[in-house]
């Protein structure tokens, strides 16, 4: 999402990201990785709960998934991100969602 983050801004959508991390730990990752996006800190697996995203290793780490809301609709869900491609897979998801194109 990183990379992708200013053409996805361009398209008025707002990125964050969610972790069971502290936050803490959240930040440093920011830094590092010099995102230009929030991280949301999910400590207790509540949001990933909600959303079906699931817990590993105990429920220390959600699996990494993306989510694509219109009109406070679900329109877009990857299960399964990577990184490399994440940012890139959701720009393609847009395009097909203005086009009324449903998957």
């Amino acid at each position: 999402m990183r990379d992708a983050f200013e053409t996805l801004t361009e398209k008025k959508v707002t990125v964050f990201g969610i972790s069971t991390d502290k936050a803490g730990t959240q930040k440093k990752f920011v830094d590092q990785n010099k995102l230009s996006y929030d991280l949301i800190a999910d400590t207790e697996g509540d949001v990933a709960k909600a959303f079906g995203v699931p817990l590993r290793f105990g429920g220390k780490f959600a699996a990494r998934s993306a989510f694509l809301f219109k009109d406070q609709k679900l329109v877009w869900k990857d299960e399964k991100g990577a990184t490399a491609t994440q940012g890139e897979d959701a720009l393609k998801a847009i395009k097909d969602v203005e086009k009324g194109v449903n998957k």
